[in-house]
């Protein structure tokens, strides 16, 4: 992994009493502080977040969730926004996704899917939006309990298919803070722990996804080299639908190897640890 420069720890989807979530604001943001968080969003449904730094030097990043459509049929999409400086020309009457986004950049933010797999999200139809910033990988509330689809890999994939490889990110989206808070976070590579400097790494996708473990992937003379922390197996996603060096299994994993195919266009990586905890790289175009 690279030394120069900080590697920060974030959380950019969480929620409190100013909409579904089960705690204040000030005990939410004391969660992820005495988790050792170096930022969060508290991205609230329609309620946007204020701009800070806590007396323990938590950053805290504005942020608030657009979420429109309650129906597959209609069209489910959960936009967070993050970093904005003033509040996007937004209403909750708003019915379209690529106005959410390009509001949330006009105000100087960024724009995220979130939980497309729970939202049963079209690749198809994601692939016409432009602007956002990346995409959750993984999303800690939406899994057991009280739900079943935290993993969008396969989105992820399906999306790398049709050319678009939007970065991946890892996010909680705490509501009740039993279950589901300080579990998957995003780590951001940044030259400094300050504002700017997180979204500078945000809008480059200078980062990771992760429950614990480190994962960096880079494509070297035909093939994908993961370098990670101690790692009982490393997975390798890509356009291909069978590749026979595709998963290395071990102890104390810190490199692997994938070959890549001909026709491969992207690959991408996860790692886990000997705890099941996962880590996920963002696809990297091959050709």
């Amino acid at each position: 992994m690279r030394q120069e420069g900080v590697w920060l720890r974030g959380n950019l989807h969480m929620h409190t009493t100013r909409s579904d979530g089960r705690v204040s604001v000030e005990e939410a943001i004391a969660r992820y502080e005495r988790a050792g968080y170096d930022f969060i969003a508290v991205t609230d449904h329609w309620v946007r977040s204020e701009k800070g730094t806590t007396a323990g030097g938590l950053l805290l990043l504005s942020g608030c969730e657009y979420n429109i459509g309650d129906t597959v049929q209609q069209g489910v999409y959960h936009i967070v926004g993050v970093g904005m400086e003033t509040a996007p020309a937004l209403e909750r009457t708003e019915k379209s996704p690529q106005r959410i986004i390009d509001e949330i950049n006009a105000a100087g933010g960024v724009a995220i899917l979130a939980h497309p797999a729970w939202s049963l999200n079209s690749a198809e139809d994601v692939a016409r939006l432009t602007g956002l910033c990346g995409t959750e990988i993984y999303n800690t509330t939406s899994a057991v309990p009280p739900n079943v689809r935290p993993y969008s890999g396969l989105f992820v994939d399906q999306l790398a298919s049709l050319g678009v490889l939007l970065p991946c990110m890892g996010a909680d989206d705490a509501h009740r803070y039993v279950h589901d808070a300080a579990v998957c976070a995003i780590m951001v590579h940044a030259r400094e722990k300050s504002h700017e400097a997180v979204m500078e790494a945000l809008r480059a996708g200078d980062f990771y996804a992760t429950m614990g473990p480190s994962v960096s992937l880079t494509v070297e003379g035909g093939e994908a080299v993961v370098a990670c922390s101690p790692a009982a197996q490393v997975e390798f996603y890509s356009d291909a639908v069978w590749n026979d060096s595709r998963v290395t299994q071990g102890e104390g994993i810190t490199t692997a190897r994938c070959r890549l195919l001909p026709f491969e266009t992207f690959v991408r990586a996860e790692v886990v640890d000997s705890e099941g905890r996962r880590a996920f790289s963002s696809p990297v175009r091959v050709k």
